[in-house]
């Protein structure tokens, strides 16, 4: 047995006595409905279980083998802000969509409301912190959406005033996009993998999910009635990557940041910049002491301009994340459409790239941003999973029309990385994790290139590739 098979023995052993014990994170219960911690510390799962919690049957797919995996040799996850799934794909055929009778009753005007085609660009969009989510969710009921929308503030505390117009009324959770104004997302979805079984990984905002996707945790941070962590101390992956000498890259776009610092604003965009050096609730690596404090390692944060010209190169490394700044990230009141063509540009330009036969391109979306979904997120712990969201993969070895109806989470984009790289597992959230390869056949050839305009000129649905093995 090799040295490194004892290793990942080792380590899953040393994960299961961490699942049994609560004793690695302090959490302390500040009412009925919070949970609060000042100790970030590696995060066991434990069996105590916050309201709102809901379980469900999970459909895993972890195949046991990684054949061909070795194909790919870059993995670029792009993460985009505030959808649900049932937002964008919830009218796509096939996928597990909205359900008719579905309707509400509007708390402000007593109207009922029904999930509706929205086509305006911009949206509102409601308040998505922990307590958001835990209300829209409502032991399972998924009926909280409409209602929690009205709780949305303005970025001066006051409570939205609701209105008819674009972007200013709640209502618009319940709205969803289609082809007409989403049509590259749509043809993605036709021409490779669309994912709708991805739920977000904690039931709460973009910090605790971007922890999460970097390290399978956030310490017990959800952000509610919780002072933001200045620092953490657990592992993350780029740490783990930089020790085997793996490649990465943590891309941020310039810009604003994609959201206010308050998860119950709506409709506003902040005034603050970000930029790859700047801790922020997007870009939490440079909160890392072993990445903070090595110039090198934090020579790894850089502006997504410079992917462009990587990727153009032939230079992506192993592993990268993209990052959008608040005009092209999706999340209200930036449109939909802005956001799809910034996407569309990046993949391009992949592409268009020589490293495109060797790439494989994940998109998904933060969290819900208070956009309704009908299904109820499976519990694996006291922190998730959260809200259900999209997900896309994009590769030359990805199926072709296919849906991916398994269980998946931003610990699934961990998953495959560990096992491409044969790297071990920070968490148990990232070793009982489903590794995605179900989306993969690496018995085909490698797929040409699939170019769409950015403004979304393709109609949907695109003619299919002709697939060669």
């Amino acid at each position: 047995m090799g040295k490194r098979r004892i290793s990942k023995i080792f380590t899953l052993a040393i994960v299961l006595i961490m699942t049994l014990e609560v004793t690695a994170c302090t959490i302390k219960n500040t009412s009925s409905t919070a949970l609060s911690t000042t100790t970030f510390q590696v995060s066991s799962t434990t069996s105590i279980s916050p309201p709102g919690s809901t379980s469900t049957t999970i459909t895993t797919a972890t195949t046991g083998t990684t054949a061909g995996l070795d194909k790919i040799q870059h993995f670029v996850f792009i993460m985009q802000e505030n959808r649900s799934f049932d937002s964008y794909f919830g009218t796509y055929p096939g996928a597990n969509g909205i359900r008719p009778g579905i309707s509400f009753v509007d708390p402000y005007d007593g109207t009922t409301v029904t999930p509706y085609h929205d086509t305006n660009d911009i949206n509102l969009g409601g308040p998505h912190g922990w307590d958001n989510a835990q209300a829209d969710i409502n032991n399972g009921k998924m009926d909280g959406f409409l209602s929690q929308a009205y709780k949305g503030l303005n970025a001066n505390g006051t409570t939205v005033t609701p209105s008819n117009s674009p972007g200013h009324n709640p209502k618009d959770v319940m709205g969803y996009h289609d082809y007409s104004e989403i049509p590259n997302y749509w043809n993605y979805a036709r021409e490779y993998v669309l994912q709708d079984a991805m739920f977000e990984s904690v039931a709460s905002y973009s910090l605790p999910a971007h922890l999460y996707m970097l390290a399978a945790q956030s310490g017990g941070y959800t952000g509610y009635k919780q002072t933001q962590p200045s620092t953490y101390n657990f592992p993350e992956i780029t740490e783990l990557l930089t020790s085997g000498k793996i490649d990465w890259k943590y891309y941020v776009t310039s810009g604003t940041l994609p959201d206010t610092e308050d998860d119950h604003v709506v409709g506003s965009q902040s005034q603050e910049q970000q930029d790859p050096d700047k801790y922020t609730f997007w870009n939490p690596l440079p909160a890392f002491p072993k990445v903070q404090n090595d110039p090198t390692q934090r020579s790894r944060l850089q502006g997504t301009s410079q992917f462009y010209i990587d990727a153009a190169d032939g230079n992506l490394p192993q592993v990268s994340w993209i990052i959008p700044d608040s005009s092209v990230s999706e999340h209200p009141p930036a449109g939909v459409k802005e956001g799809m063509a910034y996407v569309t540009g990046l993949i391009n330009t992949i592409m268009e790239g020589p490293d495109w036969n060797s790439t494989a391109i994940f998109v998904s979306w933060d969290d819900w941003g208070g956009f309704y979904d009908h299904v109820a997120p499976p519990k694996v712990d006291q922190y998730g999973l959260g809200i259900r969201v999209p997900g896309l993969i994009i590769s030359p070895y990805a199926k072709e029309n296919y849906i991916d109806h398994n269980t998946y989470s931003f610990e699934s984009w961990l998953k495959i990385v560990e096992e491409r790289f044969d790297v071990n597992p920070m968490t148990a959230r990232d070793t009982n994790a489903s590794d995605m390869l179900s989306a993969f056949d690496f018995t085909q050839k490698p797929r040409l290139p699939y170019i769409l305009q950015p403004n979304g000129d393709a109609a949907y649905p695109a003619p299919l590739q002709k697939i060669s093995h």
